[in-house]
This record gives structure tokens, C-alpha cells and sequence, in this order.
């Protein structure tokens, strides 16, 4: 009788395959799509003060009320394109065995290589201490830092959602930060509850239990990874977000009479677009290529909070 193995003849499983794929993207839970007619044009500024004024309104019974008055000014957006393409032989095609599927595969890593470009970009804007008035940041240092002898992580926080002249409903870590955050005795003291069993040191807060400590929204955290060697050099891997905190205000829907830390201006929306040469090869060949455009710009730059250098 023939062994197992001289039976069989080795071939592709079709119910299983190996990816790796990114972390998901905070990119549109951060600076939220704001879709626009036009590649550029302004957008109306209601003057912040007009908001905030302790007025007179007392009247007397034969008087004219007190006149209060407001204003607006403009910004302005600028979207910049953005697009990546391949060629797929139509001989990819044909010879593809199941689970392979050369066009959606090839259109689904486009899109996620422009994803790893847009993560970037957002990164370079909310973990920038640019990007902030010079009372909403702040740079931990030595044995502030969280785990240190002299750190403060819930006064820390608690600062910069209310420092946010709209008081910040999300907190963004990158994910070292997150990690040692998560394991601090004073947030695992914070954060216990029945459920957890107060006698026994240690554990981890969770992202629900976080957020509900300093009565925020969301409480997000940057994972993704990029490749920082060059191409033939053996992979190393880094994480996009940084050892850094922020506390930002979002407007998930941002709209007329609204305000957000920022937006993402798209005048053209994600669109994958297809052509054949049949001049390519024997059978010919797809060039797919996915295109958008966008333009990441801070609007209230007031309604966040950074914090640098989180931890060592």
C-alpha cells in the first residue's frame, strides 16, 4: 500500500492564504473627509470672539436693546493629487490559481499603499508641535515621563482634553505610549472597577475604560507600521505614530456652523481606473491605477493639545 504522502500531489489551498496587512488607519478618524466641489477655494471663518462676549441685555421699557454685532472672515484649501498604478499581464490573469485574484489583489494593495502615504501625512500633522498654539503642548522629559519617579499621567491628560477650547473628545497614543500608559498603576487604580479584582497589583486599562476615566468619545491608537530601510536592504519596520499623546476636538461630520481640529479637503474621492494595452506582451495588459487628491489642513488649531516625548 502507498504511503499518504505518494498519493497526493502538493497544491495551492484555496481557502487559505498568508497577508500581512497594516494596522488599521486613524487617518479619517482624525481629520475627518470634507468633500468639495473644487480643487481649491475658501471656506467662511465665523470671528471666534463674536462667540464669547459677556454683553449688557438689559432694556428698559421705552428703550432700543444694546446692538451686538458679529463677523467672518475666509480660509482657504488647496488639494494636491495623489496616485499609484501597476500593469497586470492579462497571462496574470488567466494562470491565476484560486485564492489569487491579480486584479482586486492589485487594486486592494494600491489602496492600501496610498493609505500608508495618507497615515503619514496626518501623522506629520497631529504628532507635530507645530501644529499647536504654544500653550497647548507640552514635552515630557527624564523622570516626567510616563513610568518615571515624577510622572503624572492623569493630571497630564486631564490638562490637555481641558486645556482644547472645545474640550477634546479623543485622545490619540502612538503605540509605545499606549503601552506603558495602559499598565500604569494610577490609571489600573482610575479604572478598577467590581469587575476587576482589586486585591491583585497590575493588569491593563483598556481603550473603553480609558475613555470613560476622563468622559471622552474615543480613545485611539496609531499601530500601523512602515518599512524605514531602503528598498533591497533587509526590512526594518517602525511604527508611524510616534511616543506621543494628543487631545483633540472632532467633528465627525464636519459641516456648515461646525468646527473640528482639521479636516481632509477631497475634491475627488478614491477612484480606481482601468486601461488596456494590448500591445503589451502576448495577450496584452490592465494598467490599474487608483487616484484621489486631498489636502490636510488644521482648521482650529486651539482644539488640540499635544504632548511629546510620552514616554523614553
Amino acid at each position: 500500500m502507498p504511503e499518504p504522502k505518494d498519493l497526493h500531489v502538493d497544491a495551492i489551498l484555496t481557502n487559505l492564504s498568508v497577508k500581512y496587512r497594516n494596522d488599521a488607519m486613524l487617518w479619517p478618524l482624525l481629520m475627518p473627509l470634507v468633500k468639495v466641489n473644487k480643487r481649491s477655494d475658501k471656506f467662511t471663518v465665523y470671528t471666534k470672539t463674536d462667540s464669547f462676549k459677556l454683553v449688557d441685555d438689559k432694556i428698559g421699557p421705552k428703550s432700543l436693546p444694546n446692538e451686538v454685532d458679529w463677523g467672518t472672515s475666509t480660509d482657504n484649501y488647496s488639494v494636491k493629487d495623489h496616485a499609484l498604478g501597476d500593469w497586470l499581464p492579462q497571462e496574470s490573469i488567466d494562470n491565476a490559481d484560486n485564492p489569487l485574484q491579480p486584479d482586486i489583489d492589485t487594486n486592494d494593495f494600491l489602496n492600501l499603499m496610498l493609505d500608508i502615504a495618507q497615515e503619514k501625512r496626518v501623522v506629520d500633522i497631529v504628532f507635530n508641535a507645530n501644529s499647536y498654539p504654544s500653550g497647548n503642548k507640552t514635552q515630557l522629559t527624564s523622570t516626567a515621563q510616563w513610568g518615571g519617579s515624577a510622572d503624572n499621567p492623569i493630571n497630564d491628560i486631564l490638562t490637555a482634553i481641558e486645556a482644547c477650547f472645545v474640550r477634546a473628545n479623543t485622545l490619540v497614543f502612538g503605540a509605545d505610549a499606549w503601552k506603558k500608559f495602559r499598565q500604569l498603576p494610577e490609571i489600573l487604580d482610575a479604572v478598577k472597577t467590581t469587575t476587576r479584582y482589586q486585591g491583585s497589583p497590575g493588569g491593563l486599562a483598556t481603550a473603553p475604560e480609558v475613555a470613560a476615566l476622563f468622559e471622552v468619545d474615543q480613545v485611539l491608537v496609531g499601530r500601523a507600521r512602515y518599512i524605514t530601510s531602503k528598498e533591497g536592504q533587509t526590512p526594518a519596520y517602525a511604527r508611524l505614530w510616534g511616543k506621543h499623546c494628543a487631545a483633540l476636538y472632532v467633528e465627525k461630520n464636519p459641516g456648515i456652523r461646525s468646527i473640528t481640529f482639521g479636516a481632509t479637503f477631497c475634491e475627488m474621492l478614491r477612484q480606481t481606473q482601468r486601461d488596456f494595452d494590448q500591445k503589451r506582451g502576448v495577450k496584452g495588459a490592465h494598467y490599474i491605477k487608483v487616484a484621489w487628491n486631498s489636502d490636510e489642513k488644521v482648521i482650529a488649531s486651539d482644539l488640540g493639545y499635544f504632548i511629546e516625548t510620552a514616554v523614553a
